[in-house]
């Protein structure tokens, strides 16, 4: 049996990744899967970035850390961008330079950030006018058979699903470590939201035919994390952080 802990979307919240790679340590993990989005946001990206280098994974890149390198080339207006690339290292970006879009593991695992041909599309989810909600089993088989691996790992909306498919694959989105909720843009204006501020990972366990998905929610002090965010002048991440859900005034 292997036993496999599976990690997304840590946005720079070191305190998270922390609380999440304790609570990792203490159990039987034979290898780290991180879907990518690692130091993007409103807290700590290099110390974010420091932590990662300490603890060997299979890492690949997500949307922002490609956004982040592109950046260099044409300015973005994304929130947060500048203050993020003034603070990370050579050696840092070097590293997202050298991640993949993709990858697959052990035979068992295909993996991605958004979907296996983009990193900022959504696998689960459709976007509508009307809200946000999961793709329907026959949409998800034909979007996902020319997969050979019986496990697909996706991140990007941050939100922890595990969806079985008829045709006995499995999707497996572990949720984000390090932001529980998000406005998203677009066509339509959209909430992704988690319900809760805990940071969030998935454990696999595969023994032959055999797999046991947990899903675990790690309790840190996200009100530090929200303190952060505010003061690096982020309300809206602020908000995300320490609720998990969308606040009331920001529906509007």
């Amino acid at each position: 049996m292997k036993t496999y802990a599976i990690i997304s979307d840590i946005h720079g919240n070191s305190l998270a990744l922390q609380a999440v790679l304790n609570d990792i340590s203490t159990r039987s993990i034979d290898t780290i899967i991180n879907l990518g989005d690692h130091v993007f946001g409103a807290l700590e990206p290099e110390v974010t970035a420091g932590i990662l280098g300490q603890h060997p994974m299979l890492c690949i890149s997500g949307n922002t850390d490609r956004e982040i390198l592109e950046s260099f080339e044409k300015p973005s207006a994304k929130e947060n961008m500048d203050r993020v690339k003034s603070l990370l290292s050579n050696q840092t970006l070097d590293w997202l330079k050298g991640l993949p879009k993709t990858a697959t593991c052990d035979g068992v695992f295909f993996v991605c950030h958004g979907t296996p041909e983009s990193d900022d599309a959504y696998l689960l989810e459709e976007v509508t006018a009307q809200g946000v909600f999961v793709y329907n089993d026959d949409v998800l088989v034909e979007k996902t058979k020319h997969i050979q691996e019986r496990i697909i790992l996706c991140g990007h909306s941050h939100v922890n699903r595990v969806i079985y498919l008829s045709n006995g694959k499995i999707i497996l989105n572990p949720g984000s470590v390090g932001l529980p909720a998000y406005l998203g843009t677009g066509e339509h204006r959209f909430a992704m939201e988690s319900m809760t501020p805990h940071a969030k990972y998935a454990i696999v366990q595969v023994d032959g035919e055999s797999m046991n998905i947990e899903q675990v929610h790690c309790t840190y002090n996200w009100q530090q994390a929200s303190a952060s965010a505010k003061a690096n002048g982020s309300e809206k991440w602020s908000q995300f952080l320490l609720h998990g859900r969308m606040p009331k005034d920001l529906r509007v």
